[in-house]
């Protein structure tokens, strides 16, 4: 089957592009960049020989990338514990948590945290042993780290070029359960640490106008998880997921010519040809729920 990457499309969110990875639920994918990019909802297209659908999810280092331009301060409490990873016994959690740990990784890197990375980095190819996906971790890949002294741009790169030959991997011997819960935790916990970088809603718009643009993102996730819920392990996942979905659901969107960025007290707006709402009420929600669904995955009580 054709490679998953690159199926990269750009969505201008505050003037910030996004780049965002397409993940495959069909088994086959496309590079085909073009289509109405105020949806960011899957595509298919159909012949009499295949169909083909993908899905568009970011990489937890594509959402951290906001980090380097702003005022934002380092928390290592925010983390899944490197120690945790002897709880994870079964398969479904292993792989969830390979998901964490992949975020996990990408949010200390983002910070130029070299000797976390090194930590983090073990802990994702210890995990990658267990779930039988370590030929990834090949010689010239991990040797690159060694190399890098305080270059925070190198540190980044190497980590999502991990992330990025990981998916690439999985994609590749048609693992979709295996790389629908990777992308799913690496998801979560890049939502959870965006939301606890803020100490209050009206601290960054931009934070709150990228944490509602991710309705998009839920929604095709969601999706992705559906095509494979004849899996138990997934099926268990969707359930899980599923009222963090239906917060998604109910932020207003809609559509504006001319739309621009506006905030206030209690509400902030994603300006583009599509608006996205969320309340100062709403982000409490949402900090409650990823909250509730993180903790469940690296087995912590809320």
């Amino acid at each position: 089957m054709n490679s998953l990457f690159p199926i990269i499309r750009a969505i201008v969110i505050l003037g910030m592009a996004l780049s965002l990875a397409a993940c495959t639920g069909s088994g086959t994918s496309s590079n085909n960049t073009d289509g109405d990019q105020n949806t960011g909802m899957s595509e298919s297209t159909s012949d009499k020989t295949n169909t083909e659908t993908y899905y568009l999810i970011p990489s937890p280092e594509e959402l951290f990338r906001f980090i380097k331009d702003g005022n934002l301060k380092f928390s290592k409490s925010i983390l899944n514990p490197t120690t945790n990873v002897d709880k994870y016994i079964d398969t479904k959690s292993k792989e969830l948590n390979f998901g964490v740990y992949s975020a996990d990784l990408a949010y200390v890197a983002s910070f130029n945290k070299y000797q976390e990375s090194i930590d983090y980095l073990g802990v994702v190819r210890n995990l990658s042993d267990e779930i039988s996906i370590s030929s990834v971790f090949d010689k010239s890949l991990v040797g690159r780290i060694d190399n890098i002294v305080d270059d925070q741009d190198s540190l980044l790169k190497v980590t999502n070029d991990t992330y990025v030959s990981i998916v690439s991997y999985l994609e590749g011997v048609e693992r979709q359960a295996t790389l629908a819960h990777l992308v799913t935790g690496g998801w979560v916990e890049s939502i959870y640490i965006v939301v606890n970088l803020l100490d209050s809603y009206e601290e960054s718009p931009k934070i709150i106008s990228l944490l509602a643009s991710q309705k998009m993102v839920v929604a095709n996730l969601t999706l992705y998880l559906e095509q494979l819920k004849e899996n138990k392990g997934i099926q268990s996942t969707l359930e899980d997921l599923k009222p963090l979905a239906d917060f998604y659901k109910s932020l207003t969107t809609k559509k504006s010519e001319n739309a621009k960025t506006k905030s206030n007290k209690d509400t902030i707006v994603v300006g583009g040809s599509a608006e996205t709402v969320m309340t100062a009420e709403q982000f409490e929600v949402l900090k409650k729920e990823i909250t509730k669904l993180r903790n469940k995955m690296i087995n912590k009580k809320n």
